[in-house]
């Protein structure tokens, strides 16, 4: 848990977006100590490793929503807790599984990139630069997952802006539900857009001041 909270994960370059080379090259930031750690991939490798993240994260996805579910039916069933601790596991179990969820994907994508065998070298200065920029770029500046955006960082600020929004609409409706289908539906949906929250700090925000950083640092020493 404690290398859960200090490590931030950076991208493979796998080649398959802008100004990417495809030379497995992967980066990792210690926020303790600002220490960069260099990993990399094959193509063999990085075929692997996607599957297992798509099992794993599947795998997460749906036993988290279903151990709580079943965990708030049998209480409210059986009564095991007074009614007020009973009202209060059924209002916060979104919020229960959106953390959990989201500390368990960063702990399983830490796992996984363990298994990456770490660089014997550093790569130059250079290349440091083009890697962070070109992430920088293609994660957070531009998101390729929203061409249509040309403007810079609206993608992504602007995709997270309508889940922050959405929330509250959701979390309403999941309290007041008219069958036990919508109760699922509610308490699915609030919990993928809880989960959402710690992401964007932790992954959008951390990530873009320490990817300026870096960028800043690395064209600095590759133009000495």
């Amino acid at each position: 848990m404690v290398m859960l909270m200090r490590t931030l994960l950076f991208p493979v370059d796998n080649g398959m977006d802008n100004n990417l080379t495809g030379d497995g090259l992967a980066a990792e930031y210690d926020i303790w100590t600002g220490r960069v750690t260099w990993r990399c991939l094959d193509d063999s490798r990085i075929k692997k490793q996607k599957k297992l993240v798509v099992i794993l994260n599947t795998i997460t996805a749906l036993l988290s929503p279903i151990v709580v579910t079943v965990f708030v039916i049998l209480v409210r069933k059986f009564g095991l807790f007074k009614l007020d601790i009973d009202t209060r596991i059924f209002q916060y179990s979104p919020l229960a599984i959106g953390g959990v969820s989201f500390l368990a994907f960063e702990l399983i994508m830490l796992t996984v990139r363990s298994l990456y065998p770490k660089l014997d070298y550093v790569p130059s200065q250079k290349r440091q630069h083009e890697y962070f920029l070109s992430m920088y770029n293609n994660t957070i500046r531009e998101n390729s997952v929203l061409p249509q955006y040309k403007t810079p960082f609206v993608g992504t600020y602007g995709a997270f802006l309508v889940a922050f929004i959405a929330t509250p609409f959701c979390y309403r409706f999941y309290l007041q539900p008219d069958s036990f289908g919508d109760y699922l539906m509610g308490l699915f949906s609030v919990s993928v857009l809880v989960t959402l929250i710690p992401h964007f700090l932790w992954d959008i925000l951390l990530k873009q001041l320490i990817y300026i950083k870096l960028i800043r640092k690395t064209k600095g020493q590759a133009n000495e």
